[in-house]
């Protein structure tokens, strides 16, 4: 499916190309820790991450150790290595939460740093995902219907803000979703005192189920 659509889209815009190929955005990668591992594309075996220590470089998971006792697995699958070939590989990251008492936790995320100096650079982002959820059948929590991704930059002077307040879906079937952020909010983010910037994306905090990521991009809106 993920691979259809991509080709639907590269139809899409080379008919539009050859019509008005000025009108057409220029993007290019932003290096984030989710990028690095999809572009490379090698298995992770499945592991028991803890909470704020990275798994791969660039990416951990975000959990709650105060309430809820909540935990994690995560591994990788891919097709082949990224880094042996031409372009990016094909890899599927399964993301596994366990919720082992009735207290739900305060937040359950998978986080990845993103390079601040090329967010500095962009005119506009467009944040690509391609993902689904694999929910147990004997599931009886109730899932929301979205989970959010979110822009979060810590700034100087110990100041947090948060941006981007994308919705995805929690569908069982695989959907590519592209966020953006387009020259006049890039400019109301104000980047100038930013010290660190992350891209979270905020899980059900109860539940049977496996968030498989399939794709994961941060693109840059070139100002040419």
């Amino acid at each position: 499916m993920e691979r259809m659509m991509r080709i639907l889209r590269a139809e899409v815009e080379g008919h539009i190309a050859a019509i008005a190929p000025a009108e057409l955005d220029s993007y290019c990668d932003i290096e984030t820790g989710l990028g690095q591992l999809f572009a490379e594309a090698r298995p992770i075996a499945p592991v028991s991450v803890e909470p704020y220590k990275h798994f791969a470089k660039g990416v951990w998971m975000g959990l709650d150790t105060e309430n809820g006792d909540c935990g994690a697995t995560v591994s990788m699958k891919a097709l082949h290595d990224g880094m042996g070939g031409n372009g990016r590989g094909v890899a599927r990251l399964s993301v596994n939460p366990v919720f082992p008492m009735a207290v739900k936790p305060g937040w359950v995320t998978l986080e990845t740093a993103v390079s601040l100096e090329a967010l500095k650079r962009a005119a506009g982002l467009r944040i690509d995902t391609v993902s689904f959820f694999d929910i147990a059948a004997g599931n009886s929590a109730q899932i929301p219907r979205s989970v959010t991704l979110n822009l979060r930059l810590h700034r100087q002077g110990g100041k947090v803000t948060d941006h981007l307040n994308y919705r995805i879906p929690v569908s069982t079937m695989p959907f590519e979703h592209s966020a953006r952020i387009g020259p006049a909010a890039m400019e109301e983010l104000s980047l100038g005192d930013v010290t660190e910037a992350l891209l979270i994306l905020e899980l059900p905090l109860a539940g049977t189920y496996t968030l498989k990521l399939d794709h994961f991009a941060v693109l840059a809106l070139d100002e040419g």
